[in-house]
C-alpha cells in the first residue's frame, strides 16, 4: 500500500519537472492543504491573498489563518512537513544550499506542528521569547502570551534563549517565558497543544502550470 508520504514525493518530483520551480531561489514550500479561513502575505504587501493547494511559498511570505482553519506545507528540499494550526500568524523564511534549503520559521502567534525528515537539514522556529532548533524530528510548538510551549515527539529539539539553554527528548516539553530561562515542565500535552489527527483525507487536488503556462490539475489518491 502506497504512503501519503510517497504521493507527497511524487507530487513535488511532477510539479518540479512540469513548472521547472525546484530551480527557483525563491520557492520554500508548497500548500497541500488548507481548511477554513487562511491568507497569504506576498513579500510583506498591505493585501492578503487566499490560499489555495499547490500555491508555493517564497521565503518572506507570512500564512495567516483564521478560526477553526489549517494550512498544511511541505517544503520542497526534502518533504518535510508543518501544520500551521487556527488562528496562527507564521513567516516561513529559506536560504538554498546545493540541495536543501535552511528553514527558519518566525511564529508571532499561534500554534505549528513539523516533522524535519532530514538528519541534516535544520529547522529553525523562533518566537518572542525563544528559539526551538530541531533536526529529524517532529515536534509542536505554541507561542502565546509571551510563553513559547514546545513538545518533543520524537527525536531532540534544542530550545534556547538569552537566559539559557535545553535539549528536550521524546515526549519532554519546555517553556519559554520572556525574561526567564527555560523550564521543563510536565503534564497532559492535549491540554496545552491541538494534538487533532487531521489527514488530507482521501483524495488530494494540486493545480499546477506546466512550462507553456497552462493550468493543470494533479489528483492524488491516499488508499
Amino acid at each position: 500500500m502506497k504512503t501519503q508520504n510517497t504521493f507527497i514525493a511524487f507530487a513535488i518530483c511532477l510539479i518540479a519537472t512540469s513548472s521547472g520551480f525546484a530551480d527557483s531561489g525563491k520557492d520554500v514550500a508548497l500548500i497541500l492543504k488548507t481548511a477554513g479561513k487562511v491568507g497569504v502575505n506576498k513579500q510583506g504587501r498591505s493585501t492578503w491573498s487566499t490560499a489555495r493547494r499547490g500555491q508555493r511559498v517564497h521565503s518572506g511570505e507570512i500564512v495567516k489563518t483564521g478560526d477553526r482553519a489549517l494550512a498544511a506545507l511541505v517544503f520542497t528540499d526534502d518533504k518535510s512537513l508543518m501544520k500551521i494550526r487556527s488562528n496562527s500568524n507564521v513567516t516561513v523564511y529559506g536560504k538554498r544550499e546545493k540541495n536543501s534549503i535552511a528553514k527558519r520559521i518566525q511564529i508571532s502567534f499561534g500554534e505549528i506542528w513539523a516533522k524535519v525528515t532530514r538528519q541534516n537539514v535544520k529547522l529553525r522556529i523562533e518566537s518572542p521569547s525563544g528559539v526551538a532548533t530541531v533536526k529529524g524530528t517532529e515536534l509542536n510548538c505554541l507561542y502565546a502570551d509571551d510563553n513559547f510551549f514546545v513538545l518533543c515527539q520524537k527525536g531532540i529539539v534544542d530550545v534556547t534563549n538569552q537566559f539559557g539553554s535545553m535539549l528536550l527528548g521524546a515526549n519532554e516539553m519546555a517553556r519559554l517565558t520572556k525574561g526567564l530561562p527555560p523550564e521543563r515542565i510536565s503534564g497532559n500535552p492535549d491540554k496545552i497543544f491541538d494534538m487533532t489527527n487531521d489527514g488530507d483525507g482521501k483524495q488530494m487536488e494540486i493545480e499546477y502550470e506546466d512550462e507553456d503556462g497552462n493550468k493543470k490539475t494533479l489528483i492524488l489518491d491516499f488508499d
